[in-house]
C-alpha cells in the first residue's frame, strides 16, 4: 500500500502542475483538472476502507497545497481541497462504495451501456456536489463567480474525470487482448487523428470543423477494441485542448470571450471521450451478445446432437408420433419392431399397423386402448405391459410409455412420445418368482411341521397351519402376537434366542424349547431352527421352523433308558454296571479301597426256560431283579449283566455288612422260590463276595474274583456264597482258577496249545472250502482240555488278548501251509469280546499276515452277537480298520444274544453263522424253521453269506440246503480235527472230486 500511496501521490502532484497549466485569466479555474480524475482513480481502486481515508487525506491536503502556491487564499486553497476530495469521495459512495466484504466500486470494470450510465450518472453527481463546496470557496477569492462558473467547474472535473478514469475502468482484465491487426490500425488511426487535430485546430485554421474528429472517435468506438477506443476519445479531447491552447487556432478559438471559448472546448472534450466510452462500451456489449448468442447455438447443437447419439444409443425404442398418428422418428431400437408398411385404413394410424400389440391375455387392442392414441387425447400411459412382435417375428413382452408433447394451439398435443422396452426376461423372471412364492407359501401352509415368520421385534407375520394347531391357535390368532406369548415364561429366553439369529448374520440358529404348559395340559418339547433374512423392501425378518419332538424326546429317553437299563428287569445293564464299576475303582484309587461286591448267578435256571418256557423263565428273572432291589440300600447299585447273572455294588460296605447283604439275598430268592410252583423251587442263587480291600490285596481284576468266587459258591452245592475278605486265604476253588491263569500264561509262553480244524462245506460246490480253527490245551497226561475249561478263566483274569494273539499267528502259519494245497482256501479263527479293538491283537494279525504272505481275504474272524454287542462302536472301529486291511468277518451265533437287526446295521461283517438253536430242530419246528428261513433272507438281501451251525445229519443239511444256506458246518460234515487229519479228510483229493466224502461215511 505504501507503494501505491508514492505512486498516486506523485500522479496527483503532476496532474495538479498540469492543471493549472490551463487556468483561465480572471477565473482561475482550469479548463482541465485532471487531478479529479486522478483522486477518483485512486479511491475507486482502493483495496479497504483504510487506504480511502489515506487516499482522502492526502488529496485534500495536495489539492489545498498545490492551489495554496499558485496565490490562492488559505481559506479558498482548503475549500479547494475539499471540493477536490468531495468529488472522489461523493461518486465512490454513489457507486456502492464502503459495503463490507464487497471489492471496490466498478472494479470489474464496464461491460455494459447500463454500467457506463451508471458510472457517468455518479460521477456527474459527484462532480454537481464538488460544484457547490468549491464555488464557495471561490468567493473568498477574487474571482467572479456566476453560473458559467459552476458550469465551468462541473464541465472541467467531469471531463477530466471521464478522461482519467474512463479507460482505466474499461481496460480492465476482463476484455480481449487487441490483436495484431487491430494494434495496426489503431496506430495508423493515431497518425491520421494527429494529422487531423493539426489540420482542424491548427494556428490559422478558421474553419468549422471541430467534428471531423468526432468521427475517428465514432470509427475507433466501432472498430477497436475498448481500451483503444478509449484511448482514441482522449487523445481527441487532450489534443484538441493543447491545439487551442497554445495555437489559438481552429473554430473554437475564433470565440473571443474567454469563459465561453473555455466552456465550448470543456464540452468537445467531454464529447469525445463520453462518445468513444459509449460506442465502445455498446460495441462490447453488442460483441459480448453476439457471442453469448453464437455460445448459445453451439451449445444447444451440440445438446441437441448428444441427445440424437443418445436417443440412438437407447437400448430402448424410442418413438414420436405426429398428432394424425404418423410416425415422426424413431431410433435404432425402435427399427426392430416396425413391420413394413401397410395401406392406411380409415380411422386407424401408420404406426399402428407398424408395431403389433396384443394385451397380456392375447387380445388384440382396440384402437382407443393403444398407447400412443391415449396419449395424443393427453393421457399419461406409464409402465403399461403389452405382447408385440420384433421384426424376426418372435413374439416378446415389452412395457409402453407414452407421453403427450407441445399442446397446440386447440388444447391438443401436437404429438406425443412412445418409449418401447423389452421386458420379457424381467416378466419372466417376476412370473417365475411370483409363482416360487406361490409354491414356498403353499409349501409353509401345508408343511407337516410348523413355520412362522417375525419381524425384528419377535411379532409374527405368518404362520402356517401346523404352527398354530401345535399350540392350540388358529391362524389368525397368531398374526400380529409376539411369538413368546405362545410359550408363556420364556419371553425372556425368547428374546434372546432371537438376537443371536440375528447377530448369525443368515447362519442357521438351532435350538429345542421346552413349552411347560402345552395345548394338552402336559409339557411340550419343540425344536427350533431359524435363519435371519434382510429384505431392503419388506425389512427384516427371521425364518423359523417348528417342530413337535415330544414323542421323539420321549423315545429317545427311552432308548437311553434301555441304554442304560435292562428291559426286561429294569435294572442298570452290564454297560452302565461297568461304568458304574470304574468310577467306583476310581474312587479308591484316590481315596482308598472301601465297598464290596456281589455277583449273583441262578442256579437250575436253564430247567425253566427248557420245562416251562421263556415267558416263566423271564418273568422269574424279573421277580429276581425286584428282590435285589428290595433287598438293598438306595445307595447301593443292583445290575443285571445278562442272562440269570445280576452283579450289587455295595459303595460303603465292609467285610461284615457284604456278608450280610449276601445271607440276606440268598435267603429271600430261595424263599421266593419256594413259593411258586413246579421246577422254580429248585431256583436258588450262587452269590460271589469280595471287598475292594481284599481285591486290592490280591492285585486282582474285581469282576474275575468275584466270578471265580461265584463257581467256588456253585462249586461247594450252590444256594449260599463265598466270601473273600481281606484276612482270609484263598480257598481251594478260588486257587484252582487262579492257578489256571498260571497254566494258561505258561502254555501261551511255551506253546502247549493246540489247534483243530473243523471242515466248512460250500452247499453250493458240494466240497470244503473252508475251515473253522479250534483251540485245545494238551494236559501232562496227554489229555486235549476243551476251551470250555479255560478260556472263559482268560477272560475273567485278562488273558483272553494273549491268547487270542497266539492263536491268530498259529492259525494264519496253518493257513499258509493249507494254501499250498487249495490256494483259495479260507480259515475262520474266534477272538473274544476282549480283543475286539485290542492294539496287541491287531498288531499280531497283521505281523502273521506279513510274515506267511496269506491273503487277508482268505482270513475271516468271526466275533459272537453278544460281544458284539458289548461296545458296538469298538466293534465297528475294529472291523472298520481290518476291512480296510482286507479281512473278512463272520458274526458268530446270530440270534442267540440279542437277536436285533440294529447290529446287522451297525456291525461290519461278511457272514453270519446262524446259531444252531435254530438249525437243530428246524426239520421238526414250523417255528424254528420260520425263523431260520427269516434269518438267511434278511443275510441274503444284506448280500451277507449264511453258514448255519450244528448240522448234525442228513435231514438237516437237506433243510439248510432247501432254505439256501450258503456254507453247513457240523458232525455232519466234520468233526475237529488236527491238520494232518483234515488234510488228510478234505484236502487230499483232487478239488474236482471231493465232496461230502467224510460225511457221508459219517453217515
Amino acid at each position: 500500500m505504501r507503494r501505491r500511496t508514492a505512486v498516486f501521490t506523485a500522479v496527483l502532484v503532476l496532474s495538479i502542475f498540469l492543471g493549472r497549466l490551463t487556468v483561465l485569466p480572471g477565473t482561475e479555474l482550469a479548463l482541465v483538472w485532471p487531478a479529479s480524475g486522478v483522486g477518483l482513480l485512486w479511491v475507486l481502486r482502493a483495496r479497504a476502507r483504510r487506504e480511502v481515508a489515506l487516499a482522502a487525506t492526502v488529496i485534500t491536503v495536495v489539492a489545498a497545497v498545490g492551489n495554496g502556491l499558485t496565490g490562492v487564499p488559505p481559506v479558498a486553497a482548503a475549500g479547494l481541497g475539499v471540493a477536490n476530495v468531495t468529488i472522489s469521495v461523493a461518486t465512490w459512495l454513489l457507486l456502492g462504495g464502503g459495503q463490507r466484504g464487497e471489492p471496490g466500486p466498478l472494479s470489474a470494470g464496464v461491460r455494459r451501456i447500463s454500467e457506463l450510465y451508471r458510472f457517468l450518472g455518479a460521477c456527474a453527481l459527484g462532480v454537481a456536489v464538488s460544484a457547490l463546496v468549491g464555488m464557495l470557496a471561490l468567493t473568498a477569492t477574487t474571482a467572479d463567480v456566476t453560473w458559467s462558473t459552476g458550469v465551468a467547474w462541473w464541465l472541467r472535473n467531469l471531463a477530466a474525470v471521464v478522461l482519467v478514469v474512463g479507460p482505466s475502468l474499461l481496460g480492465s482484465e476482463r476484455f480481449e487482448r487487441p490483436r495484431r491487426a487491430q494494434l495496426a490500425e489503431g496506430a495508423v488511426l493515431v497518425v491520421l487523428t494527429v494529422v487531423t487535430l493539426v489540420w482542424v485546430f491548427g494556428p490559422a485554421q478558421q474553419l468549422p470543423l471541430a467534428f471531423v474528429p468526432l468521427a475517428l472517435v465514432v470509427w475507433a468506438g466501432l472498430r477497436l477494441p475498448i481500451p483503444l477506443a478509449a484511448l482514441e476519445g482522449a487523445l481527441v479531447a487532450t489534443g484538441a485542448l493543447v491545439l487551442v491552447r497554445t495555437g489559438a487556432g481552429g473554430a473554437l478559438a475564433s470565440i473571443t470571450d474567454p469563459a465561453d471559448r473555455g466552456l465550448v472546448l470543456q464540452a468537445f472534450m467531454m464529447l469525445a471521450a463520453f462518445l468513444a466510452l459509449v460506442l465502445a462500451t455498446v460495441r462490447a456489449q453488442l460483441g459480448d451478445s453476439l457471442a453469448a448468442q453464437a455460445l448459445a447455438r453451439r451449445e444447444a447443437e451440440d445438446a441437441v446432437e448428444d441427445l440424437r447419439i443418445l436417443v440412438e444409443a437407447l437400448p430402448v425404442g424410442l418413438f414420436v408420433v405426429e398428432r394424425n398418428g404418423s410416425l415422426g422418428m424413431h431410433n435404432l431400437a425402435g427399427a426392430t419392431w416396425l413391420h413394413g408398411p401397410v395401406a392406411v385404413a380409415p380411422g386407424q394410424t401408420p404406426l399402428e399397423h407398424r408395431l403389433l400389440k396384443r394385451s397380456l391375455q392375447g387380445r388384440t387392442l382396440a384402437h382407443d386402448e393403444r398407447p400412443s392414441v391415449r396419449a395424443l387425447l393427453g393421457e399419461h400411459v406409464s409402465g403399461e405391459r403389452i405382447i408385440s412382435e420384433d421384426d424376426a417375428g418372435r413374439e416378446r413382452i415389452v412395457s409402453v410409455d407414452a407421453l403427450p408433447l407441445h399442446n397446440g394451439a386447440d388444447g391438443e398435443p401436437d404429438r406425443a412420445v412412445l418409449v418401447w422396452q423389452d421386458v420379457t426376461e424381467e416378466h419372466e423372471h417376476v412370473q417365475r418368482l411370483r409363482r416360487a412364492r406361490t409354491r414356498s407359501d403353499r409349501l409353509i401352509s401345508d408343511a407337516p411341521h410348523g413355520v412362522v415368520v417375525v419381524d425384528a421385534t419377535g411379532h409374527i407375520q405368518q404362520a402356517n397351519r401346523a404352527f398354530a394347531t401345535m399350540f392350540g391357535r388358529t391362524e389368525d390368532d397368531c398374526l400380529g402376537a409376539p411369538v413368546w406369548a405362545l410359550a408363556p415364561g420364556l419371553e425372556k429366553e425368547a428374546r434372546r434366542y432371537l438376537d443371536d439369529t440375528v447377530r448369525a448374520a443368515g447362519e442357521l440358529v438351532e435350538s429345542e424349547w421346552t413349552v411347560p404348559d402345552g395345548p394338552s395340559g402336559l409339557p411340550m418339547t419343540i425344536a427350533t431352527s431359524s435363519r435371519h433374512v434382510t429384505d431392503h423392501l419388506d425389512g427384516d425378518e427371521i425364518l423359523i421352523n417348528v417342530v413337535d419332538v415330544s414323542e421323539r424326546r420321549r423315545y429317545e429317553e427311552r432308548l437311553s433308558f434301555l441304554a442304560d437299563h435292562d428291559v426286561l428287569t429294569g435294572l442298570p445293564n452290564r454297560r452302565r454296571f461297568e461304568e458304574s464299576l470304574s468310577q467306583h475303582q476310581a474312587v479308591c484309587a484316590r481315596y482308598g479301597p472301601r465297598g464290596a461286591l456281589l455277583l449273583i448267578d441262578l442256579d437250575h435256571f436253564k430247567e425253566v426256560n427248557d420245562t416251562l418256557g421263556h415267558a416263566a423263565g423271564d418273568h422269574l428273572i424279573a421277580t429276581t431283579g425286584a428282590i435285589l432291589r428290595d433287598g438293598v440300600r438306595q445307595s447301593d447299585l443292583v445290575a443285571r449283566l445278562g442272562g440269570d447273572e445280576f452283579a450289587v455294588l455295595l459303595p460303603e460296605a465292609d467285610d461284615a455288612s457284604a456278608e450280610t447283604v449276601a445271607a440276606h439275598l440268598v435267603e429271600q430268592i430261595r424263599e421266593h422260590c419256594a413259593s411258586l410252583d413246579g421246577v422254580h423251587r429248585r431256583v436258588t442263587a450262587s452269590i460271589g463276595v469280595l471287598t475292594f480291600v481284599a481285591a486290592a490285596a490280591r492285585q486282582g481284576d474285581v469282576l474275575a474274583l468275584a466270578d471265580m468266587l461265584m463257581y467256588d459258591a456253585k462249586d461247594a452245592g450252590r444256594d449260599g456264597y463265598v466270601l473273600l475278605t481281606s484276612e482270609a486265604h484263598r480257598t481251594p476253588r478260588l486257587g484252582a482258577r487262579m492257578e489256571w491263569r498260571s497254566r494258561i500264561e505258561h502254555a501261551i509262553e511255551n506253546d502247549l496249545f493246540e489247534l483243530h480244524l473243523q471242515p466248512i462245506l460250500d452247499v453250493a460246490q458240494g466240497r470244503v472250502t473252508q475251515a473253522e480253527s479250534l483251540v485245545r490245551l494238551r494236559d501232562d497226561d496227554g489229555t486235549l482240555i476243551p476251551p470250555g475249561r479255560f478260556v472263559y478263566v482268560a477272560e475273567l483274569t485278562g488273558l483272553a488278548p494273549a491268547l487270542d494273539s497266539w492263536v491268530l499267528r498259529h492259525s494264519i502259519a496253518m493257513l499258509a501251509d493249507l494254501q499250498r494245497r487249495d490256494p483259495e482256501f479260507v480259515l475262520e479263527v474266534n477272538i473274544s469280546a476282549q480283543s475286539i479293538g485290542h492294539p496287541d491283537v491287531e498288531a499280531a494279525l497283521v505281523a502273521a499276515l506279513e510274515e506267511y504272505g496269506v491273503a487277508p481275504s482268505t482270513l475271516v474272524l468271526e466275533v459272537t452277537e453278544t460281544a458284539a454287542v458289548r461296545d458296538v462302536a469298538a466293534a465297528r472301529g475294529f472291523g472298520e480298520r481290518l476291512r480296510n486291511l482286507g479281512t473278512l468277518f463272520a458274526l458268530d451265533d446270530f440270534g442267540a444274544g440279542y437277536g436285533s437287526f440294529y447290529y446287522l446295521k451297525h456291525l461290519v461283517f461278511d457272514y453270519v453263522k446262524i446259531d444252531g438253536e435254530f438249525v437243530t430242530d428246524a426239520h421238526r419246528s414250523p417255528m424254528d424253521r420260520q425263523l431260520l428261513r427269516s434269518i438267511i433272507d434278511v443275510a441274503r438281501n444284506l448280500g451277507k453269506g449264511t453258514v448255519a451251525e450244528f448240522v448234525t445229519d442228513r435231514t438237516v443239511f437237506e433243510l439248510v440246503r432247501e432254505l439256501g444256506v450258503d456254507y453247513a458246518q457240523g458232525y455232519y460234515i466234520g468233526r475237529p480235527v488236527p491238520l494232518v487229519e483234515f488234510v488228510a479228510a478234505h484236502l487230499s483229493q483232487p478239488v474236482p472230486a471231493r465232496g461230502l466224502t467224510a460225511a457221508t461215511a459219517q453217515d
